[in-house]
């Protein structure tokens, strides 16, 4: 697909609903967004963090701001989404809800984790393009952006329902790219590796340094500002030059070596026990 580059406001304005907006890569979305005069749907499920979330906003750029206070993975989260943003022309939705969800083995961690991730990963996109996607289709134009992981490329030991809920966020908005791009829709999946961010320093990841040999942990400014850059060159974009050699290097690697390799990298990055499996 060709490279190319549109009006923000004319193809997404002029409101834009994030999900996992109170800090860390949503709430430097929200800030460039806001930079770029689109009005804001700030979604979280801390009432206290999007306050002080549209506060910093609104001290820098004169927007309107709303705020839904909503746990995706609850049963009726969308009844409050539906009724704070009825009558809103949502041109863009950024799905970058996250949970710290750690290191553990999948036998040794509560179900209802797991069962928690699925609801955040996956039932959430379905939820939220679903019901503002049909809008969109409708005005022939909009655009949406999905968070994927580096981890979502391989199986790997403790991270078992994260990784493989993190692949159905690449697959998802691929499908949704070709759906959508007759209706002037642009669908992304933005893949991140390591960034300093809230959520990743509590789940117990040193971001202080670099991991020698591996990819520059990179900033979650730089992580939206690649996203924005390239939502009308989907269907997948992954931020940082360092992870975009290594995604092409794993792509090479044969499926058995690299869940063992990935094993062993989450193993070290959360200092848990290495265990090899022998062919």
């Amino acid at each position: 697909m060709t490279s190319r580059s549109v009006d923000i406001k004319q193809q997404y304005g002029p409101w834009a609903l994030i999900a996992g907006a109170s800090e860390g890569i949503g709430l430097a979305f929200a800030d460039q967004l806001a930079a770029q005069g689109i009005n804001l749907v700030l979604l979280s499920r801390s009432q206290g963090k999007l306050e002080a979330a549209a506060s910093d906003i609104k001290a820098k750029h004169n927007v309107d701001i709303r705020l839904v206070a909503a746990d995706l993975t609850a049963e009726n989260c969308m009844d409050s989404i539906r009724s704070e943003t009825a009558g809103l022309e949502i041109g863009l939705l950024i799905y970058n809800a996250g949970a710290v969800h750690g290191a553990e083995l999948f036998l040794d961690d509560p179900l209802e984790k797991s069962l928690g991730l699925v609801s955040l990963n996956c039932r959430g996109p379905v939820l939220l393009a679903h019901h503002f996607g049909q809008p969109m289709r409708e005005r022939k134009r909009g655009g949406m952006i999905f968070l994927s992981s580096m981890a979502a490329f391989a199986g790997g030991s403790y991270v078992a329902t994260y990784s493989a809920t993190k692949a159905f966020d690449i697959i998802f908005p691929q499908s949704l790219w070709h759906e959508m791009a007759p209706d002037n829709v642009n669908v992304l999946c933005l893949i991140a590796g390591a960034t300093r961010t809230p959520a990743m320093a509590s789940s117990g990841l040193d971001l202080s340094t670099e991991q020698e040999g591996g990819p520059a942990i990179m900033d979650s400014a730089d992580v939206a500002t690649e996203g924005l850059a390239n939502l009308a060159n989907g269907p997948v974009w992954i931020a940082g030059e360092g992870n975009r050699a290594t995604a092409e290097m794993l792509a090479a690697v044969p499926r058995k070596d690299l869940v063992e390799a990935m094993s062993m990298a989450t193993a070290n990055l959360y200092d848990k026990p290495y265990i090899p499996v022998k062919s």
